[in-house]
């Protein structure tokens, strides 16, 4: 297992980082932290439930600390969602499926969620009709807030 470090801690969790892949791990997690931070960074063992696993991703547009960061801010700020790894898979913003408690949010969750889910901000400025630039102060800003 590579070194992990802490970069976000929460009330509803934590994100924990390593060269390959980023945790999300949510307060309520039924073992303590570092029992469940190996086998959440694992490829091979079962990842716990409520754990969320963001890997490399060549094709993502920001790298996975701040995909997962961004995720967990979203976890903190809305009502509870459940993301799921299999919506991630999406291959465009138009086909994403995004809870309705993020939907809800307005235009800067929406944008924090589908750059969570690798998409450039191009892409989420088109398919939300608003400008690129709006897209990348937004997420700017939220990472601002908790660095």
């Amino acid at each position: 297992m590579d070194a992990t470090e802490t970069i976000y801690e929460g009330e509803a969790g934590s994100v924990h980082s390593s060269a390959e892949v980023s945790v999300y791990l949510p307060s309520s997690l039924s073992m303590p932290v570092p029992k469940a931070l190996p086998q959440a960074v694992s490829r091979s063992l079962e990842t716990p439930d409520g754990v969320v696993r963001l890997a490399t991703e060549p094709e993502a547009a920001r790298s996975h600390p701040i995909r997962a960061t961004l995720l967990a801010v979203l976890f903190e700020r809305l009502p509870a969602f459940r993301f799921r790894h299999s919506d991630a898979s999406a291959t465009s913003p138009e086909t994403a499926r995004v809870p309705v408690q993020v939907a809800a949010a307005g235009d800067r969750p929406l944008a924090c969620y589908l750059a969570v889910q690798g998409f450039r901000d191009a892409q989420i400025a088109a398919v939300m009709g608003i400008d690129e630039a709006t897209v990348s102060e937004s997420i700017e800003d939220v990472m601002e807030r908790v660095g």
